[in-house]
């Protein structure tokens, strides 16, 4: 008896053991799983802060390369004003960084003299002061190192978008310059582009003038239009959403390629189409595809369109459209289409700038002369050509002439207001293997 006694004593402490030694390890995993949350939501912090400062970055360098070749005191004081915005959320971004002290020391001096210039020079402005050649000289300065900067960040991202480990210090230098470059690596491009084409993040307006007017529509006919918008060869209806609009969301495979797609229920418009797969193969010129892509809107009753800028990643090519109205190229009209290098087939859309500003304008006629605008521009720029847009600036549009200008160093796009001649925005053409920057 005190054999079976000690026998089931022994299993129930082995028992006891197994279920304290189990729960031990399910502990253990828990709090194992927690900490690669946890690290997890700390590098995601770390990765936005390391993007914003590559965007930011080349920002500063682009308006102060602009301040250069600005045409009036208020068009430099808008530049000044984005240029404090931009240095300050730079620095906040690289104090977020894991980096120490040393490691970052030079490149946040040199971000706090972009600022400290930008402030000194508005307020300078504003006091009734003019721009000295010594003032230019540092707008210059500036410039360049921020280019340069520009440049070393790019490096890192370029390795960090390969996968290599991330916000390792030896992979920044302490030298007392101005800068945060890797120490090797070759330099890469920015894995998109931050801006397409003038003025394609258009107007913020959440209003849909181009629907306002028409009747809602039913699932059964927003599958209609969609097909006769695409070919398509299956058809998943999702339901319905509402970003800013009523939409039928749909999946379909249209010419063998995976795209989401979504149709207003008033209007019975395409408004999106997302591709879902990548293209490698390119069969097609750029050039060959924007015909295409002119001819595919005009079948699909957009009207006349001017084809803005276009960009090139693998074998998706995306392209900005504006519409026209009497030969007035309407900016914040905008239509993107993304198309296949492998067969020139349309596999995206972006046609919501479209459907929320196309109306018809009363246009006014412009009481500045192209010849007048193109001598507006600075001085430090040789005008090229005008041509008479509509450009949004917040929630209103001015008519203005476009200018293509140029200096030694590239070319420019100036917005000269048709009424009153006033400079109301400067742009700069950056060219990339993969299309054009406007910035």
């Amino acid at each position: 008896m005190k054999a079976i006694l000690n026998r089931n004593w022994t299993r129930t402490a082995i028992l006891a053991l197994s279920l304290l030694l189990a729960s031990m390890v399910i502990l253990n995993f828990a709090r194992s799983e927690e900490l690669t949350a946890a690290q997890a939501r700390i590098d995601a912090v770390y990765a936005k802060a390391f993007y914003e400062t590559c965007e930011l970055t080349e920002s500063i360098s682009t308006n102060y390369r602009k301040l250069l070749v600005a045409g009036d005191e208020a068009q430099m004081q808008a530049l000044l004003g984005d240029i404090s915005r931009q240095t300050q959320g730079a620095s906040g971004n690289l104090a977020l960084l894991p980096l120490g002290e040393e490691t970052i020391s030079a490149t946040i001096k040199f971000v706090n003299q972009a600022e400290d210039f930008a402030e000194s020079l508005s307020a300078k402005l504003a006091a009734g002061g003019e721009v000295t050649a010594e003032d230019y000289g540092t707008m210059e300065q500036l410039s360049d190192s921020a280019a340069r900067l520009s440049v070393g960040l790019t490096q890192l991202l370029a390795r960090y978008e390969r996968g290599e480990v991330r916000f390792d210090e030896s992979d920044f230098s302490a030298t007392g310059d101005e800068s945060l470059y890797p120490l090797s690596s070759e330099a890469g491009e920015y894995p998109v582009l931050l801006y397409d084409g003038p003025f394609s993040d258009g107007s913020q307006a959440g209003t849909y003038a181009l629907l306002s007017s028409q009747r809602e529509i039913s699932r059964a006919d927003a599958e209609a239009r969609l097909r006769a918008f695409l070919p398509v060869d299956e058809l998943t209806y999702l339901g319905e959403s509402r970003p800013e609009v009523d939409v039928y969301e749909f999946h379909i495979v249209s010419s063998g390629y995976p795209i989401s797609a979504g149709v207003t229920k008033r209007g019975g418009q395409v408004l999106y189409l997302l591709p879902e797969a990548d293209v490698r193969e390119v069969n097609y010129e750029e050039a060959e595809l924007c015909e295409i892509a002119r001819a595919f809107l005009l079948a699909r009753g957009y009207g006349p369109m001017e084809m803005s800028y276009y960009s090139r990643y693998d074998g998706i090519l995306t392209i900005n459209f504006a519409a026209t109205q009497d030969g007035v190229v309407l900016y914040p009209d905008l239509v993107k289409l993304q198309m296949s290098m492998r067969d020139g087939r349309v596999i995206g859309l972006d046609a919501e700038n479209y459907l929320k500003n196309h109306v018809t304008r009363a246009l006014p006629a412009p009481a500045v002369t192209q010849e007048e605008a193109m001598r507006r521009v600075s001085e430090r720029l040789a005008p090229l050509s005008a041509r008479l847009c509509v450009i949004p600036q917040g929630t209103n549009e001015y008519l203005c002439y476009e200018v293509t200008a140029a200096d030694a160093e590239g070319e420019f796009l100036v917005y000269v207001d048709a009424q009153t001649g006033v400079e109301r925005e400067l742009m700069q053409l950056i060219s990339r293997n993969n299309g054009t920057l406007v910035m």
